[in-house]
């Protein structure tokens, strides 16, 4: 919040918005159990705002937003969930010394197998700041060096932790559109408990390609990860990551990556706040435990004058050092718009897929969330939702089957394109 007061001083410099809204949604299995489904109907208040820069000193986006959920049958208690993204680089001088700064608040689930209730979730707060500093030997080569210290807040999950880490690269620029780089990165996990958790400290060293020409960005690293922990053996393994996205016409856009290399959740999560479009937040795995991801994913977006295509499909493995979770996850989603009755109204339906196969515990887990939505504009700033959707999963464990039907009204008030307020469940 901190950040975002700090960049509205200079209003003109960057675009803001703000919004309020209202929703009331009914589920008829309030609790995703089984058997003996209660139904319930949960009102929500949401106030947030929206702000982003994009100037010589400042590049920075902040996206924040409070939401109270309350139960009318009080399935549950009254809670209030905070969302948080944001990120700024300040420019102290310019390609010479810069200054960084993350902080991402979101939910994450207590038990990464469990169902997503009040109950099985836990507050997850990711802070990191540090400078750069660019030491320009030549018109093609530099050399960058970085730190960063950071912190990390798991709620009930007990892996609350300090980190240092640093960073050294030679940098040699053969054209405009390109940079060869050889990097080297260190990162000190040192946890509040550490009798229950086990402090590491990980070493990447890895060679980069980054390549930009008019309408695509690639990147390409290829190295070695080497892990050591306070307790135990060392973790050694090979480090590999490829990214590729192409804006293909002024509507559309695609593109791919894939990856072998070593996380943990502090890394995980600020590697994946990319700058958002709205508060929803995600469900992040939350963990003391270094682990290797392996998998790929793509994505295909287009927004014309009345037709809109969303697609997302990624599919990795989870290799846990020290404990029982691995696993293979499949994930995928789909929505499509169509913009019709003179753009104040918007029809869209969209699928959510799930499935994950859980390697040490021999059990199965296939979940589907599909609905449809309608929205109308009832002027520039107040706009009405209707939806209705379909969440299940199927699961080898009978105690994880659930179906739960809902149905959901909002309005809501946004002053700019920029934030959109959305209830977190």
């Amino acid at each position: 919040m901190l950040l975002g007061f700090g960049c509205m001083d200079s209003p003109q410099a960057g675009e803001y918005a703000y919004g309020v809204g209202y929703t009331a949604e009914h589920s008829d299995n309030i609790a995703l159990v089984p058997v003996d489904e209660r139904s319930d109907t949960i009102h929500s208040m949401v106030v947030g705002m929206a702000y982003q820069e994009h100037t010589a000193d400042v590049v920075a986006h902040v996206l924040a937003q409070a939401t109270y959920n309350r139960y009318q049958n009080n399935s549950y208690g009254d809670e209030t969930l905070y969302d948080l993204n944001s990120s700024a680089v300040w420019t102290i001088s310019p390609q010479r010394f810069l200054w960084t700064l993350q902080d991402v608040y979101q939910q994450g689930l207590v038990d990464s197998t469990g169902v997503y209730t009040p109950t099985n979730r836990t507050n997850l707060n990711i802070l990191s700041t540090g400078p750069d500093v660019y030491l320009h030997l030549s018109p093609v080569h530099t050399i960058q060096f970085g730190a960063r210290v950071g912190d990390v807040n798991t709620g009930d999950v007990n892996a609350d932790n300090k980190r240092t880490s640093g960073t050294a690269a030679w940098l040699y620029m053969p054209s405009a559109i390109m940079t060869l780089s050889l990097n080297y990165q260190v990162l000190d996990v040192q946890y509040d408990d550490t009798v229950l958790n086990n402090d590491f400290r990980g070493q990447d060293v890895f060679f980069r390609i980054q390549s930009q020409p008019s309408l695509s960005t690639y990147m390409l690293d290829v190295g070695k990860t080497h892990v050591n922990f306070a307790r135990g053996d060392d973790a050694n393994g090979s480090l590999a990551r490829l990214s590729w996205t192409r804006r293909s016409t002024p509507e559309s856009s695609f593109g791919l990556s894939a990856s072998k290399e070593f996380l943990n959740t502090g890394t995980d999560v600020l590697n994946t706040s990319t700058t958002p479009t709205t508060a929803s937040g995600t469900t992040s795995i939350v963990t003391s435990d270094v682990y290797t991801s392996k998998g790929g994913s793509i994505f295909y977006n287009h927004q014309g004058s009345q037709f809109g295509l969303k697609f997302q499909a990624e599919k990795r493995k989870l290799d846990f050092v020290l404990t029982t979770q691995d696993r293979k996850e499949t994930n995928g989603n789909l929505q499509l718009s169509y913009l019709f009755n003179g753009a104040t109204t918007t029809a869209s339906v969209y699928t959510d897929y799930s499935r994950i196969e859980y390697i040490d515990l021999d059990r199965r887990d296939v979940e589907r969330n599909t609905g449809v939505r309608l929205d109308y504009r009832l002027s520039r700033d107040i706009s009405l939702g209707l939806e209705g959707s379909r969440h299940d999963r199927d699961s080898t464990l009978p105690t994880y089957v659930f179906v739960d039907n809902r149905v959901l009204f909002s309005v809501a008030y946004s002053s700019g394109p920029l934030f959109t307020p959305q209830r977190r469940k």
